[in-house]
This record gives structure tokens, C-alpha cells and sequence, in this order.
């Protein structure tokens, strides 16, 4: 099936062809799971312009893929805020936290290797590292965990989940001799270790 044709936009709707642009290029690396998939021909064929049309909007890929950034950790903070603030007690909102944080990893895992990649980075990059901080503090204030220092058990902490949301059990004779794993019990106990919680 082609693609079908597009409806112009009404005048002054440029921002949102703009936001249309940034989630196509979204929806292109969540189905593909490959950042090489984002090309301005792809982008714009999803969308239902021509790729020259992308150009009143952005100059070039990587401005729309600095959207795509852009959008990405808007989206994983408010997913780990979410989490984190459903919780009424410190410990489970970290916990919270933490699988929110995961999963969303696990469900984008394009998306997220391009997101801490070299060169992905965006203005907000760090707010989820800050809501994580806040959780252990609030954890630590409650009594809930001997942290002393926030800052530095969130640093731990955030690795943790990085390798958790990047790390893949190959399906290998070796590897699978370990057992079947319960990343979710892991994760929980991982977090309640480094968080140091009681």
C-alpha cells in the first residue's frame, strides 16, 4: 500500500508538522530498533510530505533526531515521575522508580541506545537522574535507607539500571546453564542493595 496523501496543513500549523516529523522519527527507530533506519526520505514518507519539506522545519537529520532526544527523555522522565510519585511510600516509589526507568529501556531498546549514545544528548538528560536522587533522599529522610550520601548512591544506582536495561542473556549452552532469570525479583533486590534501603 502507498502512503496515503496527505491533507495540507492549515496556515500557522508548523509546529505541530514539526511535532509530526519528531514522532515519525520516533515510531521509525521503535519499530526498527535501529537508529540507521532514521534517514529524512523515511521520516517524511511517514509522515506524507516530501523529504525537501522537512527543511522549513529542520535543517537537516540531526536536528530532528536532537527532537527525537528531546522527546525521548521528556518521555522516560515522565514515565520514572509517574511511577516514582503513585507511590506513597519512599521504598516502593524507588522501586517504582526503577522499573519504570527499566522498562521503558526494554520497551524502546533503539531509542534508548541512541539516547545514551555519544552524541545523544538533550537539555533535560539528567532529570531522570535527579527524580532517582530524590527518591533515595526521601527513602534516607523517612528512615527507610542508610544512604548518607544521595548523590553518590544515585550514581551507583543509575549504572545499575543502565546495565539492566542494556544487558541481554545471549541464548547460548553457556549462559543458559544459569537458570532462567527473574529480572524483575533481580532488579528489586539490586535496588534495595545499592539504595541500602532497610
Amino acid at each position: 500500500m502507498g502512503t496515503p496523501a496527505r491533507t495540507r496543513n492549515p496556515r500557522g500549523s508548523g509546529v505541530r508538522l514539526a511535532d509530526e516529523i519528531v514522532a515519525a522519527a520516533i515510531a521509525l527507530i521503535d519499530e526498527s530498533d535501529d537508529p540507521a533506519s532514521l534517514t529524512l526520505r523515511g521520516i517524511a514518507r511517514r509522515v506524507g510530505i516530501t523529504a525537501p519539506a522537512i527543511y522549513a522545519h529542520f535543517p537537516d537529520l540531526a536536528a530532528v533526531v536532537a527532537g527525537l532526544l528531546a522527546a525521548s527523555f521528556d518521555e522516560l522522565q515522565g514515565a520514572v515521575r509517574a511511577a516514582r510519585d503513585g507511590q506513597a511510600d519512599p521504598a516502593a516509589a524507588l522501586i517504582a522508580a526503577g522499573y519504570a526507568y527499566v522498562e521503558f529501556a526494554w520497551r524502546h531498546p533503539g531509542r534508548y541506545r541512541l539516547m545514551f549514545a555519544a552524541g545523544g544528548y538533550a537539555p533535560d538528560a539528567v532529570a531522570t537522574f535527579t527524580l532517582v536522587e530524590e527518591a533515595i533522599a526521601s527513602c534516607a529522610e523517612a528512615g527507610a535507607s542508610a544512604s548518607d550520601d544521595a548523590h553518590a548512591d544515585t550514581w551507583l544506582l543509575w549504572a545499575a539500571l543502565h546495565g539492566v536495561a542494556t544487558l541481554e542473556k545471549p541464548a547460548r549452552p553457556g549462559f543458559l546453564r544459569l537458570g532462567p532469570l527473574d529480572r524483575r525479583a533481580m532488579l528489586q533486590t539490586m535496588i534495595r542493595r545499592i539504595a541500602r534501603l532497610r
